[in-house]
């Protein structure tokens, strides 16, 4: 199935701060790079680390659709975000 938009979940990893929104729909057809914009603006930083199943770093060029599709759960895209390297 095609999906628009995307749920995306946002974990705090380590000792990065909780974020009040958490979670945010996007269209499927953007680039990674774009939530991670987004977290970065909200975390107020400029390097941060996102990964996905707690374990691995999407290529920032991939779109949310095709990683949604590999690594989706629950209805959602969870991804754990840190600002130091967590895995």
């Amino acid at each position: 199935a095609v999906v628009d938009k995307v749920v995306v979940l946002l974990k705090a990893t380590g000792d990065a701060p909780i974020l009040k929104q958490n979670k945010f729909k996007i269209t499927a057809s953007e680039r990674f790079e774009k939530v991670v914009g987004f977290l970065s603006k909200q975390l107020g930083k400029e390097q941060i680390f996102v990964y996905l199943n707690s374990a691995f770093t999407p290529s920032y060029d991939e779109t949310v659709a095709n990683l949604y599709r590999w690594h989706g759960t629950e209805g959602k895209l969870v991804v754990n975000y840190a600002l130091q390297q967590a895995w």
